[in-house]
């Protein structure tokens, strides 16, 4: 088998490069990705579906000056369809889906030279920041098995820190691109609604990219995805940005509280800003995060079963019942039956509080908070969304706005005390980026977000760039690494 020992020296833009260069085949850095999955995917479970001999011939077959040409790529078992792979949604009601082509971002991807060899692990459908799918088992963080890489973009960003592969793509409905970014010390940006394309049937909160080792190489992929002619985020990062106005968020917004190792963190990266010249000072969005919290969780819940009305005629040809989804998901998808009345309501509230979030940034360049109120919660840690006795609650208050309001705030609270800062910027179609500043004393990843304007994604790149440079992650590595050292000679 081929191998390509230096593969860990290099990032996504440095390996395209290389194989330009023809110092190695795209073959070759294939070979070595899949040796690296096969020796850390046990431990991890981040792959659930491998495509080694559709990805061989492509590698085979890839343009030689494709911006990313043959890097080794995954794409995420959740949104857009890879042809001839399945697309479960990480639930057995979809074990058996196999679209016949590639979705839109996905042909971009392979446009740009990515070589796609396997599919990421997803909670179902996407509906919670952790991943643990009954259908592939729970997905582990290679920083601390015994931890979550988040999600619901795990799978990319569990295989990407440990080495499998420097780029993978996510998708970001509510963090789901920033939150295992932070579990997992690595770059995530959600980008600005509509900069990349989405499949039908997705929500416009909803956008993909990817999550990667080094900014350039989200740059790269934002690049190759948005459809922009000389789009340049890539080529922007040659240049600093100006000093910025950066408000600074000690709140815990959408949570009860921050923990004081992510409050330390906080400080830490606030030092680093007015290190470089940035004028950093504490002030936050004049927001109503209980009315947010309930609004979000009400569109969550009934976007949830809209989602699970529509989605299986149209790819199965049958609706979904009971036994075919995770308890949690029925549960969820129940509530947001009953729920159905109230999001008109809730869509109006969350329009309100996300126009309050953008005339914010006419007074400041960027927002900076943590992306989670803890570090990675332990497997298992984060529990059901909607408990049964909860459902039970919610039945019973039907035709009681007051009652019904008062139990879904209480239950809001509880669902943010993880992922207490991302969701707001999916409701306003800001762009937001998690950077790997910080850790716990114990190594554990701890990521800082960034948010700008609608459009200053490049401005988001810029920075991270800057602080990448200033503060450099790139050398730290998880206790599950798949490089050299950690597989014995082929």
């Amino acid at each position: 088998m081929s191998s390509f020992a230096d593969y860990d020296a290099f990032d996504g833009v440095g390996l395209a490069e290389l194989v330009r260069r023809r110092k190695v085949s795209a073959g070759e850095l294939l070979a070595e990705a899949r040796a690296r999955a096969d020796a850390v995917n046990p431990a991890l479970n981040a792959i659930v579906y491998r495509r080694d001999a559709e990805a061989a011939r492509e590698a085979d077959a890839v343009p030689p000056d494709a911006p990313l040409v043959g890097v080794p790529f995954l794409v995420k078992d959740l949104g857009p369809p890879l042809a001839g792979a399945p697309l479960t949604c990480g639930s057995k009601l979809f074990a058996n889906h196999v679209p016949d082509h590639d979705g839109e971002i996905v042909k971009r991807f392979k446009r740009a030279g990515l070589i796609a060899f396997g599919k990421t692990n997803v909670p179902e459908f996407g509906l919670v920041p952790v991943t643990e799918p009954v259908l592939f088992g729970p997905c582990r963080n290679p920083w601390d098995t015994e931890r979550t890489p988040g999600g619901s973009s795990g799978g990319a960003a569990a295989a990407v820190a440990a080495g499998v592969v420097p780029i993978a793509h996510a998708t970001d409905g509510g963090g789901s691109i920033r939150i295992p970014a932070s579990c997992c010390g690595l770059v995530g940006l959600k980008t600005s609604r509509g900069l990349n394309p989405v499949e039908p049937f997705t929500p416009d909160y909803v956008v993909d990219h990817v999550v990667s080792r080094t900014v350039r190489d989200s740059a790269a992929a934002l690049d190759a995805t948005c459809g922009r002619v000389d789009a340049g985020f890539l080529a922007g990062l040659d240049a600093p940005p100006p000093r910025l106005r950066v408000a600074m968020v000690r709140s815990a917004m959408l949570a009860g509280a921050v923990s004081p190792v992510v409050k330390t963190a906080l400080d830490e990266a606030a030092r680093l800003l007015a290190s470089l010249g940035h004028h950093v000072e504490d002030a936050e969005p004049a927001l109503d995060y209980d009315a947010f919290a309930s609004a979000f969780l009400i569109e969550w819940a009934t976007g949830g079963r809209v989602m699970l009305e529509k989605l299986p005629p149209a790819l199965i040809g049958r609706a979904a019942t009971k036994d075919d989804v995770e308890f949690g998901t029925w549960t969820l998808t129940t509530i947001g039956g009953h729920l159905m009345s109230h999001r008109a309501e809730a869509q109006a509230t969350l329009a309100t509080e996300s126009a309050k979030l953008i005339d914010f940034f006419t007074r400041y360049d960027v927002l900076l908070s943590p992306v989670l109120a803890t570090p990675p919660l332990r497997i298992s840690e984060a529990g059901a969304p909607f408990p049964e006795k909860t459902a039970a609650k919610i039945a019973d208050a039907v035709g009681s706005p007051e009652r019904m309001r008062s139990i879904v705030r209480a239950v809001a609270r509880k669902s943010f005390a993880f992922a207490a800062f991302s969701a707001p910027f999916n409701m306003s179609g800001q762009p937001a980026i998690s950077v790997p500043l910080c850790e716990t004393p114990d190594g554990l990843p701890i990521g800082m977000q960034f948010a700008a304007r609608v459009g200053d994604d490049g401005l988001l790149l810029q920075l991270a760039r800057e602080l990448e440079q200033a503060a450099p992650w790139g050398k730290r590595r998880p206790r599950v690494w798949s490089g050299a050292s950690s597989r014995q000679p082929a």
